[in-house]
């Protein structure tokens, strides 16, 4: 029994050592820029998932506990204007992207990708009380940060050119932030990557 309890701390002291590093990570970038991270979770079943509200509506979605992609794994991201004024945002992801978002989508159509943005604007700094920002609307003169974007459906043969491409329920200038926040964190993640 000590002998997996020591062992269980050692994981535990392990798992904790990277999520420090994870978080110091986030407080060297560039104060001067806008960064957003990235969540793509797929969706699971109600008996043993996370409930979520996406959108304006807030339609509980069900998601599986860990995120399938994250910003890490954004090579490029870009809002597209429609000619009818609507807009979405294409996502295209690394190689190492690509391989995920098909094979966590292959067999799965008729689900759903529940995308979720946490959105810091230059000069930010987390509150003195810790309290974590607020989602929906905010205080007047003070950014949206925390959005559960989209649930873009999976197409009956997945996802295999290594892009998701969804309506955001975000304001056109939410999302315009989001995806140069999304690029900066992108050019940061793969600074010195050829």
């Amino acid at each position: 029994m000590k002998s997996w309890l020591r062992s269980f701390n050692i994981y535990l002291l392990a798992a904790g050592a990277v999520f420090a590093g994870g978080c110091s990570s986030m407080h060297r970038l560039n104060p001067n820029k806008d960064y957003a991270t990235l969540s793509v979770f797929p969706e699971g079943r109600p008996a043993d998932s996370l409930p979520v509200q996406v959108g304006w509506n807030k339609t509980t979605m069900y998601i599986e506990a860990n995120p399938i992609l994250t910003e890490e794994d954004v090579s490029k991201a870009t809002l597209v204007d429609r000619p009818d004024g609507s807009y979405e945002i294409q996502l295209t992801f690394t190689g190492h992207g690509k391989t995920v978002l098909e094979m966590q989508t292959i067999g799965k159509q008729g689900k759903h990708l529940v995308i979720f943005a946490n959105f810091r604007p230059k000069g930010w700094k987390e509150p003195e009380d810790g309290a974590p920002a607020a989602e929906g609307t905010p205080q007047p003169g003070q950014p949206r940060m925390i959005f559960w974007l989209a649930a873009p459906l999976i197409p009956q043969n997945g996802i295999s050119n290594g892009s998701l491409r969804f309506e955001p329920e975000a304001s056109h200038a939410d999302a315009e932030k989001i995806v140069l926040g999304w690029n900066n964190m992108a050019k940061e993640t793969h600074k010195g990557e050829e």
